[in-house]
């Protein structure tokens, strides 16, 4: 039982991020009743097919990424540059002129580099009018 619960451990990573955290408590109860003598059998089979179906949901997620262009702004031809600093760092500062295309192409860039599969990709803008504009547009 206690290889089931590993193997349930080791397949987070493949789950939503949202999904992650309830998951590991679920499996770490299940380790402490597991521990205390308790029959966990129905119990952990509830929590893998929980862990099957956020996979599956990333996988269909993955499956529906709609095929990225991008059109010729300051920060396209900056794309390969941006992506490298999105996959090196956990934070970045992007700064461009007005019109430069940040707004519109850095959540694409992102999309690219893997990011909004297993979660969201966030986006800030100073005014709630402006940020409820430009998510519409970028959804």
């Amino acid at each position: 039982m206690t290889q089931q619960l590993k193997g349930l451990r080791n397949r987070l990573d493949e789950c939503y991020r949202r999904d992650q955290f309830r998951l590991r408590r679920a499996i770490e109860r299940l380790e402490s009743d597991l521990k205390n003598g308790k029959d966990i059998e129905s119990e952990s089979a509830a929590v893998g097919g929980r862990i099957v179906d956020s996979i599956n949901r990333v996988k269909a997620r993955s499956c529906r990424v709609p095929k990225i262009t991008y059109p010729d702004l300051p920060v396209s031809d900056r794309r390969q540059e941006i992506l490298e600093a999105i996959l090196a760092h956990q934070v970045i500062i992007v700064c461009g002129e007005t019109g430069s295309g940040k707004t519109t192409q850095l959540p694409k860039i992102c999309l690219e580099a893997g990011r909004g599969i297993k979660g969201f990709i966030g986006h800030t803008q100073p005014r709630r009018i402006a940020a409820r504009t430009v998510a519409t547009r970028i959804a």
